[in-house]
């Protein structure tokens, strides 16, 4: 992911401004001119009539019907499933705005020559691939690995040396370097550093935004050992945050919506020699809750594709709890008992191996079914207590959902299953609060999702409608800001809009959405999109004045209440605030009625 760019409020109005909102949405769906906005078919759920706007004067899109809203830096990053700082990057490069980066300090410079170290050992050890009579490139040979695949993959060989690789890379770099960049390993007792990776072929791992950070390496000789062996932690490579092939498999997953997940080297080259190029790999070891939350953010949908041995149905079982866990919707390919997906792709070929994949069942028919996780609680002449033991295991998978609904649809379809009563399996998995409602999903890929629309019951008519006001009638923004004081809201997010619009232009001009709240988050961006583009009568002075006062006559009913609470506490404890909290609750009165013989808001 980029981040050495300077993202200021400056940059991100400039960006705002330059990127033309209508263009960038009307090549999702079809945008037809309504008045001052434009109008279509909501690109992120499916509708029949139109309930998606967009405005582009304002720089702002929102749904009516699925609540997604937001600017076009946050539509960019909803439909591509980027980070914001990609979505910066990609729309700064579409629209011819530059984006600063930050200075660069002695970490940035550090990290930049250990990422120049990778590069060049990368270079060397694919160099090495290619000269005449290569172990790599004979192992590979003999397992079928198309001299197309390995060029795709930019595979490399560790020669059988100790010191090949530190003496190509000595004069230019030093030895402490390629210590930390995992390329050396530390000698002992004084002795030189050597060559972690030796007779082994080697795929390279990278970052997410490309760039070569360490290598996996698959032994060459039978007596080698490990069989496989991964760069060491360093400051450019985490294990735990990276999957191999996600940098090349990104736009295939976007595409795609879904992701398929693979345990392997060798695995994820069978999937790509398939066609599949949606795949990733966890690099042969568990799966990481920092992966999973990685992928969730690309696309809403996964199948697992792990060996078909006992080893690879245990490894999947965890890894469905971590992705269920995050919202995913889970599949799992069911492989021939023993055979990994490279084994499927030499005896099968590509087109069954692919069909496995499309063929899928989801995550609960493949826990039932034997031949997939083995683990069937219907088996016969299975004893009463490892059936319970099997659905417990099944059940403790499940628990993960967080969508109750669905969690407790999908226990019904075990208690089908299982000839379990459903209250008797539910009630080890329910939520604390044994009410079955909607646990909010996950947010979209890329976004923090839209939980403004499930909190606007919260919103009150009076608060959305002055915002709406500030927001598309600046002629009346000196009046409001003149009379309204920050304690007469009650919605913390109105609070928040209100408070970044009074840093208002002068009078007459309207918002300058790019630049006064540049600031906001994106929740609130969320927000102020859904108000900004509701359809309302046009206001009338004596209508703002009539709802500034409701709002002042609420607040002080909310005064008044704690004044009496105050005073109750005075009297109980014989206070000598007793007074003044009399005075002020009368005070509060006389303001009420003043307000109580004005015109009432009665909405506009």
């Amino acid at each position: 992911m980029t981040n050495d760019l300077d993202i200021t409020d400056s940059a991100l109005a400039e960006l705002r401004s330059a990127a033309d909102i209508v263009e960038v949405v009307g090549e999702h769906t079809r945008l037809k001119k309504a008045g001052r906005s434009y109008k279509g078919l909501c690109p992120f759920h499916n509708e029949r009539t139109p309930s998606f706007t967009v405005d582009r004067d304002k720089g702002l899109y929102h749904c009516f019907g699925c609540g997604a809203g937001g600017d076009v830096i946050h539509f960019v990053r909803q439909m591509d499933r980027l980070e914001f700082a990609e979505a910066i990057e990609a729309l700064a490069g579409r629209f011819g705005v530059t984006i600063p980066r930050r200075a660069r300090g002695p970490r940035d410079d550090r990290r930049e020559k250990l990422l120049e170290a990778v590069s060049a050992a990368h270079r060397f050890y694919r160099a090495e691939l290619a000269k005449p009579a290569s172990r790599a490139a004979e192992y590979l040979s003999a397992r079928g690995v198309t001299p197309e695949m390995v060029s795709r993959l930019e595979l490399g060989q560790a020669a059988d040396s100790w010191d090949a690789l530190s003496r190509a890379l000595s004069s230019s770099y030093p030895e402490s370097l390629l210590i930390e960049a995992g390329l050396l390993q530390p000698g002992q007792d004084g002795k030189r550093a050597y060559d972690r990776f030796r007779d082994r072929l080697l795929f390279v791992l990278r970052d997410d935004r490309g760039r070569p950070v360490g290598f996996g390496g698959r032994v060459l000789s039978s007596e080698g050992e490990p069989k496989y062996l991964n760069s060491p932690e360093s400051p450019i490579f985490q294990k735990k945050r990276t999957l191999y092939g996600l940098a090349s498999a990104r736009d295939a997953i976007r595409r795609r919506e879904r992701v398929v997940l693979v345990e392997g080297y060798f695995d994820h080259l069978a999937l790509l020699s398939a066609g599949v190029e949606e795949t990733v790999a966890s690099m042969g070891t568990a799966l990481t809750p920092e992966q999973a939350e990685k992928l969730r953010r690309l696309a809403p949908k996964v199948v697992v594709c792990y060996d078909g041995d006992p080893a690879g149905r245990s490894a999947t079982r965890g890894a469905l709890a971590l992705l269920l866990g995050q919202g995913f919707s889970a599949r799992v390919a069911k492989l021939p008992a023993g055979k990994d997906p490279h084994d499927v792709l030499r005896e099968e070929g590509p087109e069954p191996l692919a069909a496995r994949i499309e063929d899928a069942p989801d995550a609960l028919d493949w826990l039932l079914d034997p031949a997939g996780a083995g683990s069937d609680p219907m088996e016969q002449n299975l004893s009463a207590a490892d059936k319970s033991d099997r659905i417990a295991g099944i059940l403790e998978i499940l628990q993960a959902v967080p969508d109750t609904i669905l969690r407790h649809e999908e226990c019904r379809r075990l208690a089908r299953h299982v000839a379990v009563p459903l209250d008797i399996l539910w009630e080890r998995i329910r939520p604390k609060t044994g009410r079955i409602g909607v646990t909010a999903p996950p947010p979209r890929p890329g976004t923090p999702g839209n939980d403004p629309v499930l909190r606007e019951g919260e919103m009150p008519a009076s608060e959305r409608r002055l915002l709406h006001i500030l927001l598309n009638e600046p002629e009346y923004n000196p009046l409001v800001f003149s009379t309204l004081r920050d304690e007469f809201l009650t919605h913390p997010l109105i609070g928040r809009v209100v408070g970044a619009l009074r840093k208002a232009p002068s009078e007459g001009e309207g918002v300058d959405f790019q630049r006064q709240i540049a600031h906001l988050t994106e929740e609130d961006r969320i927000l102020v999109s859904g108000i900004a583009l509701e359809d309302h009568p046009a206001p009338t002075e004596k209508g703002v004045e009539g709802l500034l006062k409701d709002l002042e006559k609420k607040y002080l009913e909310r005064e008044s209440a704690d004044i009496q609470r105050e005073i109750d506490r005075a009297v109980a404890s014989s206070s000598t605030d007793l007074a003044e909290l009399i005075r002020r609750k009368q005070e509060n009165g006389r303001r009420r009625g003043e307000l109580s013989r004005s015109p009432r808001w009665k909405g506009m």
